[in-house]
């Protein structure tokens, strides 16, 4: 088996961090990644990476029962930065239970996680929020990142979610 294309995505992205806390993040799952296949869900250890769990999202991927449509996102753990930045609560719900008639911001982190699903690459964003959130953010920066059991069939996505608030008095999400 050759590199997996994961390994260059990560790289791309680390270039182009510009937060301190997703280039650790970034540089963790690097030093874990296999050479030749995707690191597994069991490979994460939180204890590694403390300053980060507020801003962590762990999604499990739900195989459709029907042929040819997407999976589902399950969210498992969500830190306190990312529940304070939502209006409802996310852990034990699908994320497609938060799309709205007339809303379709949401719909952006399920097609970026379907998108890691599919390539079994990382996504990663940085700019201005393309979701409605409580507080107002002048920029995030988020990356989606694979992990599978197997090495090759994407069962979880762990996503972390950096705010830069317009009102530093009312957040604090670095």
């Amino acid at each position: 088996m050759g590199i997996h294309p994961n390994l260059q995505a990560l790289d791309d992205a680390l270039t182009q961090a510009q937060s301190q806390n997703l280039r650790e993040f970034l540089n963790y799952f690097r030093k874990l990644h296999p050479q030749d296949r995707l690191p597994g869900r069991d490979a994460f250890d939180p204890i590694e990476l403390p300053r980060l769990l507020p801003n962590i999202v762990l999604a499990k991927v739900m195989p459709s029962p029907e042929p040819g449509t997407p999976p589902r996102f399950l969210v498992k753990v969500a830190g306190d930065t990312v529940m304070k930045s939502v209006s409802r609560p996310m852990i034990g719900r699908h994320l497609d239970e938060f799309v709205t008639e007339g809303d379709q911001s949401v719909r952006y982190p399920i097609a970026d996680r379907q998108q890691v699903v599919e390539t079994g690459c990382l996504v990663f964003r940085r700019g201005k929020p393309r979701l409605k959130f409580r507080l107002d953010f002048s920029s995030i920066e988020v990356c989606h990142f694979p992990l599978a059991s197997d090495g090759r069939t994407v069962d979880h996505i762990i996503s972390i979610i950096i705010y830069e608030a317009l009102d530093r008095n009312g957040f604090s999400g670095k």
